[in-house]
């Protein structure tokens, strides 16, 4: 088994690159090139999506169509689409177009409150998890203020936090079980920062985080 590789985040791209060719191609300069012919010609567009995740080496391209004649609430709509299989798109538009001189489609918001979790073990008594999580409730929605403070603009932000005991199905396992209002955003961000503020808050030394998760 090869070591570990150490300092990598520290190396600059084309070291990154250097390194998997190296590791992983034999040192295949074909293989390189693949890489880089997916580069961004305009260098500022290219600085962008670098910047997006970490350890950035080239770009994933995917085709960009779209599917035209949607009706949806009697409104005409053309979807991009961005897929890798064949024929789906071809058939989004076919359908699209069958329904559209048929009343189209009807879509409406059932609720947009959605539920984030923070898995934890605690081996303690429950009376005292249940008491030392009541003591810091409050501080939960005090310690997210900052992250909330738009989202309650708009009629949103955390609902409730409650302590669930989740016991019964695996020892020493428990929940805080958030409900969340994003109004009209998904809010996967916002959740998840909000859960992580959470966690850091609620965390001591005899309860072990195990994830925070957008349910």
């Amino acid at each position: 088994m090869s070591k570990n590789v150490n300092g990598f985040s520290k190396l600059n791209k084309l070291e990154k690159i250097d390194w998997l060719i190296s590791r992983f191609f034999n040192n295949d300069n074909k293989a390189k090139q693949v890489l880089l012919q997916y580069w961004n010609s305009n260098e500022i567009l290219q600085n962008l999506h670098d910047d997006f995740i970490e350890n950035t080496l080239t770009n994933f391209y995917l085709p960009f169509g779209v599917a035209p004649n949607f009706v949806i609430n009697g409104k005409k709509y053309t979807i991009p689409m961005v897929i890798e299989e064949s024929s789906v798109v071809a058939a989004a538009s076919l359908v699209a177009k069958f329904w559209s001189t048929r009343g189209g489609f009807k879509a409406e918001v059932i609720s947009s409150t959605k539920i984030g979790q923070v898995h934890f073990m605690y081996e303690g008594d429950k009376t005292a998890l249940e008491n030392y999580f009541d003591s810091k409730k409050a501080q939960f929605f005090k310690a997210t203020e900052a992250i909330t403070k738009n989202m309650r603009k708009r009629g949103g932000g955390i609902l409730d936090i409650e302590l669930r005991d989740k016991t019964a199905e695996l020892e020493n396992y428990y929940q805080l079980h958030i409900t969340f209002e994003t109004a009209d955003s998904m809010g996967a961000n916002f959740i998840n920062s909000c859960l992580e503020v959470i966690a850091k808050e609620f965390e001591k030394e005899d309860i072990q985080i195990v994830m925070s998760i957008l349910s």
